[in-house]
């Protein structure tokens, strides 16, 4: 979940954002919309080959019914093992990309990751089929960190001032994803159960805490670099990332008001909207992305009010054709996605 990036330097294993235009308004729910930004690599841009922090000792959740006892995501989440078939299609739709491709343990561990997200949690509309999941996370993987998982990037917001200390909010990992949102988002809203299937056991700490503001020391300062492991590991950025993206597509299409992943889990009734909606709303938060774009031609328009997105959605419109050739029908960006509470809220 991103804002609007203006420019990155890349300072060793970190990208370091100089000026961020931030979109959405902070808002203090049982999780906030607050304004994040991708500043990593993005569509073959340059990538950190490390990580500018750790995690040690993060506390573990308790597995969900599906997953094994030894933590494993169980046998009926999907996944490489049980799907061998769309193992492969993912498999191709990766070896379609045009650099960046992942390789050995870091291959299987992505492939596995967007096999049992897609399962748990691709929308169910007509005209949105699972295939479109996978492709759509190949695609945006590779727009936001080239298949770098350990990619670190500190923008403006990262290090705004909480109190009389700065903030250490980097975005992080295949999806460029923030501490103090799109992870407090999931602990404050999302199934613990689906998470644990997909390979990701929630730290107990970070539920407990789900109820403290975004700009708390916990959620800004210190929770960053104790639960880096958990934003690094692929499992738990693809599942974070794709349930962001979803929960916009599916539910922010009201243009004229935004509707927040807290208000879609709560008594707001959510608008149907499309994947433009849930790309541009991880690029520029749920604020900057509100309104459902039906058409090519709203995305060309995008070009003379809003670059930045026609850009994201572009480049990564672009991957996803690559890998699935020829469409018939209304294209998978442009498919109206019903509301789904009951999958993304628990």
């Amino acid at each position: 979940m991103n804002a609007l990036r203006l420019s990155a330097l890349v300072l060793g294993s970190a990208v370091v954002v100089g000026i961020v235009a931030c979109g959405g308004d902070e808002d203090e729910g049982p999780a906030s919309p607050d304004p994040t930004t991708t500043a990593g690599a993005d569509g073959g841009g340059a990538s950190s080959s490390g990580s500018t922090s750790s995690s040690s000792g993060a506390s573990s959740g308790t597995p969900g019914p599906d997953a094994s006892s030894s933590g494993a995501p169980g046998s009926g989440c999907g996944g490489t093992q049980a799907d061998p078939g769309g193992a492969a299609l993912v498999e191709s739709y990766i070896d379609s990309l045009p650099f960046g491709k992942p390789t050995g343990t870091g291959r299987a561990e992505v492939v596995d990751a967007i096999l049992r997200t897609c399962e748990l949690f691709a929308p169910s509309n007509a005209g949105f089929e699972k295939r479109h999941c996978y492709a759509h996370l190949v695609s945006a993987i590779l727009k936001e960190s080239s298949y770098d998982a350990n990619l670190t990037a500190v923008d403006t917001y990262g290090r705004r001032a909480i109190g009389a200390q700065q903030a250490n909010d980097p975005v992080v990992g295949l999806l460029q994803i923030r501490f103090s949102s799109t992870v407090r988002d999931y602990a404050g809203l999302g199934h613990l159960d689906k998470l644990a299937c997909i390979g990701c056991e929630m730290p107990t700490e970070l539920v407990d805490r789900k109820d403290e503001s975004n700009d708390s020391p916990f959620w800004a300062v210190t929770g960053p670099t104790k639960h880096m492991a958990v934003m690094t590991k692929r499992a738990c950025n693809v599942a974070f990332g794709a349930w962001y993206y979803y929960v916009n597509a599916t539910g922010n299409g009201n243009a004229s008001k935004t509707t927040y992943p807290f208000q879609y889990c709560g008594n707001v009734a959510p608008t149907p909207a499309t994947l433009v909606t849930g790309l541009r709303s991880h690029l520029r938060g749920s604020d900057g992305g509100r309104g459902a774009i039906t058409t090519m031609a709203g995305v060309n328009a995008l070009q003379n009010t809003d670059g930045a997105s026609y850009e994201y959605v572009t480049e990564i419109k672009q991957r996803f054709d690559g890998a699935l050739g020829a469409l018939n029908g209304t294209h998978p960006f442009f498919v109206v996605l019903q509301p789904e509470k009951p999958k993304y809220c628990r």
